[in-house]
C-alpha cells in the first residue's frame, strides 16, 4: 500500500455494512498518529454509494510524504449482493483509474475479507480477462482465489451475481455516465460509425434487445389460467409469477387471492415502490381499485390524455362527486392543472370498513402525449409529474406508485424509467439509461419498446438536469 519514494499513491478499498460495525475506524477525521505514522485527511468526496478519501501519510521525523486514496462502498449488504450493479462497476472503474502505474498494491477488505472482498476482486479480474482474451472462466477464477484465501466468494448468491453482472456488462458495456460528463456523452452518442452507420443510441438499444431475450424465461402460469385470460388486454403482455401483485380484497371465486395484470417494477430504491398495470376494463374496475387499496397506492399516474381515454378504457374515477366500483367507492375532491398534466385528489373507501378508514389518492394524468404520437410532446411535463409524485411519496410511508397505460407497458415504462433516472441522478450522481431499462425489462420485457423511447430516456435525464442551475449538486 505504501511507497516510500513519496510521489506514489497507494490505494485502500473497503466495504463497511450500514447495519452494524464491521471494522474499527482506522482513519482520522482530521489528523492522527498511529505508532510512528501520522495520517492526515486531505479531502473527502462522495458520489452516490462511493466515498473517496485522500490521506497523506508521513513517518515521524521523516520528510517523505505518501498519498493514499481510500474508496468506501456503502451499498453492499452483509453476505448478500449489491442491488444496483452499476454502482459496483463504477467502483471497479474508479479504483483502476486512480491506481497509477508504479503504485503499491491495492488493499481490498470487508468485515471477514472473503465474501464481498472476493466477489469484488473476482469481478475486477474477470473484466480484465474478458478485455484481454475475449473470454472468462468464473469457476477457475474463484478456485485460484480460494487457493490463496479460503472461502473467497462466500456463497452461491455472490457466485451467481458474478455471472449476472458479467453477462450484462459484456453484452451492454460500461454504460454509466457521471453527471458532470453527461453533455459531452450526449454529443458522443449522436456520432455515427462510418462503417456500421450506427450511433450510440443504436448500439445501446441493440445490445438491450439482445439481453432482453434472456429475461423471457419467467413463467406466467396465473395469467394464462382460463379464468384470468379475459382480464388481459394483450395476450402477449403478461405478468410473470415472480413479480406480480396479488389481490386480497378482490378474491377469486374459490377464495384464492385475486389476479390482475400488473407487475412490481425494479426501482433505484431497496424496495420496489412502483407498480405498473394496464388500464382497467369494464370487468376489472373493482380489481384496479383493489390493487390501489391493497398496496396503498397513494399516487396513480395515467399516461393518456383525458380526450383519448374513452377510446381505450372505461372511466375509472369520477369527474366529480362519488362513484362505486364493486366494493369500493371513489370520491373526487379537488382538481388542479399544470403545464402538460392535470391532477385530481381522490378518497378511496371500501365497504364493511370503518367509516373513518379511507385512502387519500392523488391521480395525475399526462396531457401531453397524443394517441398518434410515439413520444410525449413535452419531456419537461413528464419530469414535472415525476417530481410531483416523488414529493407526494415522501409524505406517505410504505406507499406505492401505480402507473397505468393501455397495455401496461408501452407508455408506463417511460414514466418508470424517468422516475428511476431522476432518483439515480440524485442518489448515485450518474446517468445509466441502459441499466435502468435492463432493470425494468427484467420485470416486463415490453417496457421501452423502441429506440425512440430509449433515446427519450436521455432527453428526460437532460431535462431533469436542466432544472438545476449547475451540475455541481451531483459532483
Amino acid at each position: 500500500m505504501l511507497d516510500t519514494e513519496g510521489d506514489k499513491i497507494g490505494h485502500v478499498y473497503c466495504v463497511v455494512g450500514r447495519s452494524a460495525v464491521k471494522c474499527a475506524c482506522y482513519w482520522p477525521e482530521q489528523a492522527e498518529t498511529y505508532g510512528d505514522i501520522t495520517v492526515s485527511l486531505q479531502k473527502v468526496d462522495q458520489t452516490g454509494a462511493i466515498i473517496t478519501r485522500s490521506f497523506s501519510l508521513k513517518k515521524v521525523q521523516s520528510t517523505v510524504q505518501v498519498m493514499v486514496e481510500q474508496l468506501q462502498y456503502l451499498e453492499w449488504p452483509d453476505h448478500g449482493v449489491p442491488s444496483k450493479p452499476s454502482g459496483l462497476l463504477q467502483l471497479v472503474e474508479q479504483m483502476n483509474k486512480c491506481n497509477a502505474p508504479g503504485s503499491g498494491p491495492v488493499i481490498v477488505h470487508c468485515s471477514a475479507g472473503i465474501g464481498r472482498t472476493g466477489t469484488f476482486m473476482a469481478l475486477d479480474i474477470l473484466l480484465k480477462m474478458a478485455r484481454a482474451v475475449k473470454k472468462v472462466n468464473v469457476f477457475n477464477c474463484i478456485l485460484q482465489l480460494r487457493k490463496n484465501r479460503i472461502n473467497m466468494v462466500q456463497n452461491k448468491d455472490q457466485y451467481t451475481f458474478l455471472y449476472d453482472i458479467l453477462l450484462e456488462t459484456l453484452l451492454c458495456g460500461m454504460t454509466s455516465v457521471p453527471v458532470p460528463d453527461i453533455e459531452r456523452h450526449l454529443r458522443h452518442m449522436t456520432r455515427r460509425d462510418p462503417h456500421t452507420q450506427m450511433n450510440g443510441y443504436d448500439r445501446e438499444f441493440q445490445a438491450l434487445e439482445k439481453i432482453t431475450e434472456l429475461y423471457q424465461i419467467y413463467q406466467c402460469k396465473e395469467a394464462k389460467k382460463p379464468e384470468n385470460q379475459m382480464k388481459n388486454r394483450n395476450s402477449k403482455i403478461l405478468p410473470g409469477d415472480h413479480c406480480r401483485p396479488i389481490l386480497m380484497s378482490a378474491l377469486a371465486r374459490h377464495g384464492a387471492p385475486g389476479y390482475i395484470n400488473a407487475v412490481f417494477v425494479n426501482s433505484n430504491c431497496p424496495k420496489d415502490v412502483i407498480i405498473a398495470t394496464q388500464l382497467p376494463m369494464k370487468e376489472t374496475l373493482e380489481d384496479f381499485w383493489s390493487l390501489v387499496w391493497d398496496y396503498k397506492c397513494t399516487s396513480v399516474v395515467v399516461m393518456h390524455r383525458a380526450q383519448d381515454l374513452p377510446q381505450i378504457s372505461s372511466r375509472f374515477w369520477p369527474h366529480k362527486g362519488q362513484s362505486h366500483y364493486g366494493d369500493f367507492s371513489v370520491m373526487a375532491t379537488t382538481k388542479n392543472s399544470g403545464i402538460g398534466y392535470r391532477s385530481t385528489s381522490l378518497i378511496l373507501r371500501r365497504e364493511n370498513e370503518p367509516s373513518d378508514y379511507s385512502l387519500d389518492v392523488k391521480l395525475w394524468q399526462l396531457d401531453s402525449w397524443p394517441m398518434d404520437r410515439d413520444l410525449p410532446q413535452n419531456p419537461f411535463a413528464l419530469v414535472t409529474v415525476i417530481g410531483e409524485v416523488e414529493k407526494s411519496q415522501q409524505q406517505m410511508a410504505d406507499s406505492h406508485v401505480l402507473v397505468t397505460c393501455g397495455d401496461g407497458a408501452s407508455r408506463s415504462g417511460l414514466f418508470c424509467a424517468g422516475l428511476m433516472l431522476c432518483d439515480q441522478i440524485r442518489s448515485d450522481g450518474i446517468v445509466d439509461v441502459s441499466q435502468v431499462v435492463r432493470s425494468l425489462r427484467k420485470r416486463r420485457c415490453q417496457f421501452i419498446p423502441s429506440k425512440e423511447q430509449y433515446s427519450f430516456c436521455y432527453v428526460m435525464a437532460q431535462s431533469y438536469l436542466d432544472s438545476f442551475e449547475t451540475y455541481g449538486n451531483f459532483k
